[in-house]
């Protein structure tokens, strides 16, 4: 992620200091703190018949692995469109979110911090293709599920 070397308000340089017990540049003209805060994410575990629907990733971070259909919350969206909005997106699948599962946290080097929002999902329609930014989507039986690289992915399977 980019630093920011201006105040983004003013356009005045911006210093360092400690705000809140940590260093944060922060603009002594205009009183702007730059905070840096996780980015949102959702997962969407999806079960059928003791399958788990798994797309394998087109992109980074992660790309060629198996991974829960899973995507950054998009502004003015709640996480729970989001995660049905991913889900449908990556795999052709429509559901409804039956109950969160857990919140974790990731870091990927070209997103920093990440909040991983995990849900359970009931399938309810669609056609299985793998679409936006997966290259395979399919299900794999839940007790032979190939290696989940993300800790939150792990953790969320754990949970059901």
């Amino acid at each position: 992620m980019e630093e920011y070397k201006y105040c983004p308000i003013c356009g005045n340089i911006l210093k360092v200091g400690i705000f809140n017990g940590k260093e944060r540049k922060h603009c002594p003209h205009c009183a702007f703190i730059n905070y840096k805060n996780p980015l949102p994410s959702v997962g969407a575990i999806a079960v059928k018949e003791d399958k788990v629907l798994l797309i394998k990733r087109g992109i980074e971070p992660g790309k060629g692995i198996w991974a829960p259909p899973s995507g950054f919350v998009e502004l003015g969206e709640t996480p729970e469109k989001a995660v049905l909005r991913e889900l449908k997106e990556e795999t052709g699948m429509s559901g409804e979110v039956e109950r969160l599962l857990g919140v974790y946290r990731e870091s990927a080097k070209i997103y920093g911090d990440i909040l991983v929002i995990m849900y359970l999902v009931k399938l309810n329609g669609g056609t299985l293709i793998a679409g936006d930014d997966a290259r395979d989507a399919k299900f794999f039986d839940i007790t032979k599920l190939p290696d989940l690289r993300f800790n939150s992915f792990k953790s969320a399977i754990e949970e059901i």
